[in-house]
């Protein structure tokens, strides 16, 4: 008897639909040719026993000759089509399957190398596909993009204690249909096989980081599942083991900041349609309703709050940024065209981002977000006092409409007192930076003492040296000549240009400052030889204290 084994999932269920043989376990879709390579030859068996849900524990040749394989799951998974070239007769169909799943960056949660091993039919030879899954960990800050990806070494197929190799490769082959769908951002599905994979082993920590991801994007005005990702996050860190927990643990705060700050650009983006009080108070309402939840985040996962207030301070300056040049595209630079109505309308919707810029310096945390914030402040100010509406007079186009007197002191006032805050804040961080800073050298130098302790007495060792040197030269008779020969240049120079002496003593001068030049000439020579050495080692002995003290007061 012959039977389709499904190559993704090594099931037997199969239906036939429009001429296409679909499995009923994992979805995947055959064509006519690819299911008869699919065969394999399977004993008869009586047909009383084919539709039991299990053979009888003492009938041996059933067990014997029966294709065993895992049950299905009760779930209910949504069909995906499979492309036809991962269903043909190649043993390494899985890994065709999965060649277009793009490397998930850093707001997916994506599971750690892993070879997963495909039985082959009878006839194929079988060999290792390796499927990566990578688990985003820190990096330096000079990298690029944010997307930074740190694989770790591949392991084998993991088989847990009490679960068969056929559970463990079905769970293998569900992840990677979880990963598919969610990369092509296809969340329900992803979720769905997410599921499965818990119902089957319901301490898989990259099934819970999967659902967390998928009910995270599934966040939106009508849908809010935030806290049920937290919740799903928490069980993933619960069940990771000590050696994953780090990389689990970093996943799950960015994507954490990365999930709450795309729900409130979901909210925010209002203000592109229509920019005004009402917009602002959406945006001011989300974020107060997720302040609460981003504290919980906060205490469960360690997620930094101040990183996550910054980044929604600068995606929202982004999109009012946006909003205020397609007001200035739109009032133009031709006369013609900026008429009152045209003015006003640039005013009003220039007056809204304003708004919404000066509830941003609250929200952001840091120097570069903030002094964007009141640059485009001031900017505006500007551009409105600049500009004003026209209207046409016979063939001449003349200003009309502009902002009043006392119009245009109270926003020279607003550039004042901005670009005055610009300045204090911008001092105030320098100052708060240097504060850290200095907390953190302190705590770095507390944690190596003996490296410090080290480091002080070189410093004093080489300052000593340098002293016994220096007081040698000062020593040396040689040089104590030399010094009363330079004096003596001094003295015949000023003699030589003192006008009351006349030219004939003046020339005595000439003469004999001339000699001693030459004998400060000859001693110097006489003196290199012994000096250079010295200054030589004076110049490397301070060249590594200077060193010395750059170590001990660099940032740490």
């Amino acid at each position: 008897m012959k039977k389709i084994v499904c190559d993704l999932c090594g099931e037997s269920d199969f239906i036939k639909i429009s001429g296409m043989f679909e499995c009923q376990v994992c979805g995947a879709k055959y064509t006519l040719e690819e299911a008869k390579s699919m065969m394999i030859d399977v004993a008869d068996e009586p047909k009383q026993n084919v539709q039991k849900a299990e053979a009888p524990a003492n009938d041996s040749d059933q067990s014997e000759n029966a294709v065993l394989r895992p049950k299905p799951a009760p779930t209910i998974v949504r069909k995906v089509v499979v492309n036809k070239s991962a269903a043909s007769s190649d043993p390494n169909a899985v890994k065709h399957i999965i060649s277009n799943v793009k490397q998930s960056n850093q707001t997916i949660g994506v599971k750690k190398p892993t070879t997963t091993t495909v039985v082959a039919k009878p006839g194929q030879k079988q060999g290792p596909v390796t499927v990566k899954k990578v688990v985003v960990k820190p990096v330096n800050t000079q990298v690029v993009t944010p997307k930074h990806v740190a694989p770790q070494q591949a392991r084998n197929l993991e088989i847990r204690p009490g679960m068969g190799v056929e559970t463990s490769q079905m769970i293998e082959n569900l992840f990677i249909l979880s990963q598919n769908a969610f990369d092509s951002e296809n969340y329900v599905d992803a979720e769905n096989y997410a599921n499965r994979i818990i119902e089957l082993d319901a301490t898989n920590s990259d099934a819970w980081l999967m659902k967390g991801n998928c009910a995270g994007k599934a966040t939106d005005g009508k849908t809010f599942r935030f806290l049920e990702s937290i919740n799903c996050w928490n069980t993933c860190l619960a069940n990771a083991s000590d050696a994953d927990a780090a990389d689990y643990q970093f996943t799950v705060r960015t994507n954490c900041i990365d999930i709450a700050v795309a729900y409130v650009l979901k909210n925010a983006i209002v203000f592109k349609d229509k920019p005004d009080e009402t917009s602002l108070k959406v945006i001011k309402d989300t974020i107060d309703y997720m302040e609460p939840l981003m504290r919980k985040a906060n205490q469960t996962f360690g997620v930094e709050i101040v990183t996550y207030e910054d980044k929604l301070a600068s995606n929202i300056n982004a999109v009012v940024t946006s909003v205020s040049k397609d007001s200035i595209k739109e009032f133009g630079k031709k006369k013609e065209t900026q008429t009152d109505e045209a003015y006003d309308k640039f005013v009003k919707i220039q007056d809204a981002c304003i708004a919404v810029w000066e509830y941003l310096i609250d929200v952001a945390k840091k120097h570069g977000t903030v002094t964007s914030v009141l640059q485009n402040i001031v900017k505006m100010e500007e551009a409105i006092i600049r500009n004003c509406g026209h209207k046409v007079s016979g063939n001449k186009v003349k200003e009309s409409k502009k902002c009043t007197l006392s119009e245009r002191n109270t926003r020279l006032e607003t550039i004042k007192k901005d670009k005055k805050r610009l300045e204090d804040k911008f001092v105030d961080i320098r100052k708060r930076d240097r504060v850290e800073q200095k907390f953190k050298n302190e705590k770095y130098w507390e944690e190596h003492q003996e490296e410090k302790q080290q480091l002080l007495d070189e410093y004093s060792k080489l300052e000593h040296e340098v002293f016994e040197l220096e007081n040698s030269k000062l020593k040396m008779e040689e040089l104590k000549e030399l010094k009363k020969l330079e004096e003596e240049v001094i003295r015949l120079t000023v003699l030589k240009d003192n006008p009351t002496y006349s030219n004939k003593e003046r020339t005595n001068f000439m003469n004999e400052l001339n000699k001693v030049r030459k004998q400060v000439v000859t001693k110097k020579r006489e003196l290199a030889s012994r000096l250079n050495p010295i200054d030589d080692k004076i110049e490397k002995y301070k060249k590594r204290m200077f060193n010395i003290d750059l170590e001990l007061n660099q940032n740490r």
